[in-house]
């Protein structure tokens, strides 16, 4: 009986090997990309992707800019008609001219791109004013009532201000420039 035992773990063990090797193939013939990065596979079953080559730029395709600002997680979006140069691309080529911008949708009637920005908006980035926050005067990216980012809280305690600067920093003072900042809050400082 001992000997019998032996073939059967050999031939469980070649059988297994066999499998592994069989579902290791598999995955580099269906799942990993080759022939210049495209996947024929999924072309095949992709009707968008196939036709991708196929697909071109028109004059009268939109394209959507959309610009995603991470410091202040703004959205700004642009919508324009194609220049010249880029009627007649595809979106191989648009990615080329558009590196690091990621095409939600490309088709003969639009062309949506997104670019992430790891900074602020327009809005955020030059505008600053001064409020209160957390009972000290605080300096805010924007504007007042528009989605103010802290900047900076400073040392100055609200309840040692007087009432008509306190109630202009609830509104909200805006400066203008860095001077004007801070000449603005030593000024609150002294008094």
């Amino acid at each position: 009986m001992l000997p019998f035992t032996k073939i059967n773990k050999k031939y469980a063990l070649l059988g297994v090997a066999l499998l592994l090797v069989m579902g290791i193939s598999a995955y580099y013939v269906l799942y990993r990309p080759f022939y210049g990065g495209e996947n024929p596979i999924i072309l095949q079953e992709t009707e968008v992707a196939k036709q991708d080559s196929k697909i071109k730029i028109t004059n009268n395709t939109e394209i959507v800019q959309k610009i995603l600002y991470l410091k202040c997680n703004e959205e700004e979006v642009l919508k324009t008609k194609p220049t010249e140069n880029l009627i007649g691309l595809t979106i191989y080529q648009m990615q080329k001219i558009y590196e690091g911008w990621d095409f939600e949708k490309f088709d003969t009637n639009e062309a949506v791109m997104t670019l992430k920005v790891d900074g602020y908006c327009r809005e955020h980035a030059n505008n600053i004013f001064i409020g209160i926050k957390d009972n000290h005067v605080a300096v805010f990216y924007g504007r007042p009532g528009y989605k103010p980012i802290v900047k900076e809280i400073t040392a100055i305690q609200v309840n040692k201000l007087m009432p008509q600067d306190i109630e202009e920093l609830q509104k909200g003072m805006v400066v203008q420039s860095k001077e004007e900042l801070l000449r603005t809050l030593e000024g609150m400082q002294s008094r």
